[in-house]
């Protein structure tokens, strides 16, 4: 899988930052329905994505949000893994966050995941591998690097 954009949010009932990986477009809205909640979140920013800028999102109490409204992104655990990686403060900016993968068509979380490093000029990606999997949460490494790969836990690709 290759995230496309990092979601950021802190639920008022999680004690550490929530990240959900997404290989799509950038959702304008979305709810967790994880923790035991329904949470709902907007999207901060305007405008399109920025390759690897992490994408704020900002809790609103449902009374606020339309109620016509479905939110564009519905973060379940029948279809998205929890899961924690190492290395995760160079990545989501905390070294201990909780983050959503997308599971396959088969619920299977990802074997390889390359997330997005900001960059205006030449994208590149971290690439991480699973090591394990429990019924709880996956657990991701860093991919070890191969002879003729830039080192520190990233490749990059030409610019198009």
């Amino acid at each position: 899988m290759t995230a496309t954009a990092v979601l950021m949010m802190l639920p008022r009932r999680a004690r550490t930052p929530v990240a959900v990986l997404t290989d799509g477009v950038v959702p304008s809205s979305l709810r967790l329905d994880v923790f035991g909640g329904r949470d709902l979140f907007v999207r901060m920013r305007r405008g399109p994505g920025v390759h690897g800028l992490s994408e704020p999102y900002r809790e609103v109490p449902r009374d606020d949000y339309p109620a016509e409204s479905e939110p564009a992104l519905v973060v379940t655990s029948e279809r998205y893994a929890q899961a924690r990686f190492a290395c995760s403060a160079s990545v989501f900016g905390a070294s201990d966050v909780v983050v959503f993968v997308p599971l396959d068509d088969e619920a299977e979380a990802p074997a390889r995941i390359d997330i997005p490093i900001p960059s205006l000029d030449r994208p590149s990606w971290h690439e991480f591998e699973l090591v394990s999997r429990t019924r709880m949460e996956c657990r991701y490494r860093v991919v070890p690097q191969r002879d003729g790969v830039p080192t520190g836990g990233s490749h990059a690709l030409s610019a198009l």
